[in-house]
């Protein structure tokens, strides 16, 4: 009985992880908008925003430790921390010339993520539900 309630519990916690994504170390990724996991595509200059458990600390995204690296190896235009905890999010931009392929991120000391991406060209995307990008981080005053 213990041992199929074991199973059970980790069948449910493998479904509810978000597919496709795969992690390293303690860094667990919980959703990513818009939903690239579902297919939705994005565009250079789009907004992007990763949930997770732990993205560090902010220092190490300003000074390159802690990195997103789209296809070919493009690094994330300015990647803010805007929620520390409950759970952390990362905001960031789609550089120009991003390709569709793994999206790579590196947090210093926590772990890695392997995020799959489609970018589109500059054609404006479809409304499709979940495929909304996010707004963009407040500025500070």
């Amino acid at each position: 009985m213990k041992r199929a309630l074991l199973v059970g519990l980790l069948a449910l916690a493998a479904c509810s992880a978000p597919q496709g994504i795969k992690t390293t170390g303690s860094l667990r990724v919980q959703s990513v908008q818009p939903n690239v996991v579902a297919g939705c595509a994005v565009r250079a200059g789009d907004w992007m925003a990763v949930k997770g458990n732990d993205f560090g600390a902010q220092e190490d995204w300003d000074q390159g430790r802690s990195y997103a690296l789209f296809p070919p190896g493009l690094p994330a235009e300015d990647p803010e921390i805007t929620q520390a905890q409950d759970p952390a999010t990362l905001m960031f931009r789609v550089p120009q010339g991003a390709q569709s392929g793994t999206l790579r991120l590196h947090v210093e000391g926590v772990g890695e993520a392997e995020i799959p991406v489609v970018v589109q060209g500059v054609a404006p995307l479809m409304a499709v539900p979940g495929c909304e990008v996010p707004a963009p981080p407040p500025t500070p005053e």
